[in-house]
This record gives C-alpha cells, sequence and structure tokens, in this order.
C-alpha cells in the first residue's frame, strides 16, 4: 500500500477546499437582492360603452286638411289624430268650412323591447306651408297620440318633446296639429314638410 506524500495530499485538499468555498460564494453573492428599484403604484378604470340599434321608421300617411274656405276672420282648422287610424277630427271657427280629407300623419317605428322614446316636435312647434304667388300659411301646435303597439305616456302634450314608454318594440304614433287661415288666405293649393327626432335609450 503506498501512502503518497502528505504534504502533497494536504495541499489538494486545500485547493478543493478552496475551490468549493469559491463556489458557494459565487452562489450566495447571486442570490444577494439588488437595491429596490424606486416603487410605482397603478390603478385601473372599467370602461364601458354599448351599441344600440338604430330606429326603423316609415312614413305610410301625410298630413291632408282637405279644402278649405276662409270665413270672416282669421281662424283655424284644428286636427285632432285618434289612436287608432290616421282618419283624424278637424274643427274650425270664424265660419271657415273645411271638406274633405282630415288626414293626421301617421309614423311606425320600432326599437328595441321596453325602452323609453322621446319625440321631438318641429323647432318652435311651427312650420311654414308654401302656396301660389309666395302665400303662407302657418301649422303649429302640433299635436301627437300613440296609436297600435304596447305603449305608455301622455297624448296630446303641449310639451316640444313627448315620451313614451314602448314594451314591445314596434309602436305607431299619429300626428295633427293647427292651420291659421287668414280671412284674405289666397286660393290655392298649400304645401310643405314637418320633422320629427326619434330618440330612445
Amino acid at each position: 500500500m503506498k501512502w503518497g506524500n502528505p504534504s502533497r495530499m494536504r495541499r489538494k485538499g486545500w485547493r478543493a477546499g478552496r475551490q468549493h468555498a469559491l463556489r458557494v460564494l459565487l452562489a450566495a453573492a447571486a442570490l444577494v437582492p439588488l437595491p429596490a428599484a424606486a416603487q410605482q403604484a397603478q390603478s385601473y378604470a372599467v370602461m364601458r360603452g354599448e351599441i344600440l340599434d338604430g330606429i326603423v321608421l316609415q312614413n305610410p300617411a301625410d298630413m291632408e286638411f282637405g279644402r278649405i274656405t276662409p270665413g270672416t276672420a282669421d281662424g283655424t282648422v284644428v286636427m285632432t289624430p285618434n289612436g287608432s287610424s290616421a282618419v283624424a277630427s278637424c274643427t274650425t271657427n270664424f265660419g271657415i268650412v273645411q271638406i274633405g280629407n282630415c288626414q293626421a300623419a301617421r309614423f311606425e317605428g320600432n326599437i328595441p323591447f321596453i325602452h323609453p322614446l322621446q319625440i321631438t316636435k318641429p323647432p318652435g312647434d311651427q312650420v311654414i306651408l308654401t302656396g301660389p304667388a309666395g302665400a303662407t300659411m302657418r301649422l303649429r301646435r302640433f299635436t301627437i297620440i300613440k296609436g297600435a303597439g304596447l305603449m305608455f305616456g301622455t297624448d296630446l302634450a303641449t310639451t316640444p318633446t313627448v315620451s313614451y314608454l314602448v314594451l314591445g318594440g314596434n309602436f305607431v304614433i299619429y300626428v295633427g296639429g293647427t292651420l291659421d287661415v287668414a280671412r284674405t288666405q289666397r286660393a290655392g293649393i298649400y304645401t310643405g314638410s314637418f320633422t320629427l327626432s326619434f330618440n330612445y335609450n
């Protein structure tokens, strides 16, 4: 059996121990945490939006006042719509005579179920009709009444905007108004148009 050189064995063992110690120190150095960076805080807000379907609208019936004969003084023809059809009721004053069609404008639409519907009348609640040679007549005080469809709200309201709650999606409204007729109103055909704004949310 050879025992070797004891001093050489000690040197090898010392070297091995020294290398091992270096490895441990390096590993420990890797685990030391670095200085903390500047602390930051973040907060989040949830954003939400909804795209609604557009309103489907039709105007199957226009407003018609029929034939009118001026009276003994400036007066009016008042068209009051009803909720069952476009056939309306026209009343006159100061000897004005109205015959023929008395038809309310009819609007039909569709919106999602159970939504409030706002209908805004023309600006100033009036429009001007034009006739022969630049003659004019004023249509004012528009009146709205609900027709077919499951909806709730106040009919014939005088406010600029009329509100309904439409439960079934489909709705029908009828629109009337007051036509001013001057005693000296020029004979001829008078035409015009009016715009209603429909909004739901």
